[in-house]
């Protein structure tokens, strides 16, 4: 009896990095006009053709997508540049800054798009504030063999997401005065077994999307790209030298209270 206890409290510790070590390792297929990879950065991501559009993602592993993540409306009068990367763990990251480059302010609603890869119903368990969690829907209630996604669009209100039915868009109305820019960013998680998704890979897509929800990752981003992100509210992480800072006042204030008098 000892032994079986021991031996199930180990399985359910072990459970988590067990389920870790069976995902799939999503595909770098970001398209950057010429090729695939595994990041692209330059030009505005909108062309006529959904399929040559620059920093979209095209398959991204298991059949996810097939032409997911670029901005088919609304981009009139703004230039565009984008950063678009597969981060560890299976996320997919879309970093889009336009400028109005004009003499008169513009309004326009930006459409981030993205075509999945289910040419059908999708199965929405998940869908609040910037957050949707979806796989394809086999007809019967369950998920197909294609990865569940966790696609996130920001925390503060200024996207309006939506998935019908395979076909994702997230609506950002924006004013841009004359010479001003700013940012957008959106993530896509995704999540299968190597067998196929699972009711974990579910409850993995949404647990790493209201991660990203609340705390987006924004490694190799400078300051002022994080600055200038208009659908997050992003807490300043301080500097390394900021910490010092900190911990040296800290200590000398130690050290002022241990004095003696």
């Amino acid at each position: 009896m000892k032994h079986t206890l021991i031996r199930a409290a180990l399985v359910a510790l072990l459970a988590p990095a067990l389920a870790q070590a069976d995902q799939f390792q999503a595909s770098g297929g970001i398209f950057n006009g010429n090729d695939y990879g595994t990041s692209y950065a330059g030009a505005g991501g909108y062309t006529p053709l959904s399929n040559q559009a620059l920093g979209q993602v095209v398959d991204g592993g298991n059949n996810a997508f097939d032409a997911f993540g670029f901005y088919n409306a609304g981009t009139d009068g703004l230039s565009q540049t984008r950063q678009v990367e597969l981060l560890s763990g299976n996320v997919y990251r879309f970093f889009d800054t336009f400028t109005n480059t004009g003499s008169t302010p513009i309004t326009t609603t930006l459409n981030f798009f993205g075509n999945l890869g289910s040419d059908g119903d999708e199965l929405v368990s998940v869908n609040s504030a910037g957050l949707i969690v979806s796989c394809t829907d086999d007809g019967a209630g369950s998920c197909t063999g294609q990865p569940v996604l966790a696609l996130v669009s920001g925390n503060n209100g200024l996207g309006q997401a939506a998935i019908t039915p395979d076909r994702y868009n997230v609506r950002y109305t924006v004013s841009l005065a004359a010479g001003q820019s700013l940012s957008l960013l959106n993530f896509a998680f995704l999540a299968s077994d190597i067998n196929g998704p699972t009711a974990d890979d579910q409850a993995l897509a949404a647990s790493t999307g209201a991660q990203l929800l609340a705390a987006p990752r924004l490694e190799g981003l400078s300051e002022q790209q994080i600055a200038g992100i208009a659908n997050y509210t992003v807490t300043p992480v301080p500097e390394p030298a900021s910490w010092l800072l900190a911990a040296a006042g800290l200590g000398l204030l130690g050290l002022a209270r241990r004095r003696p008098h």
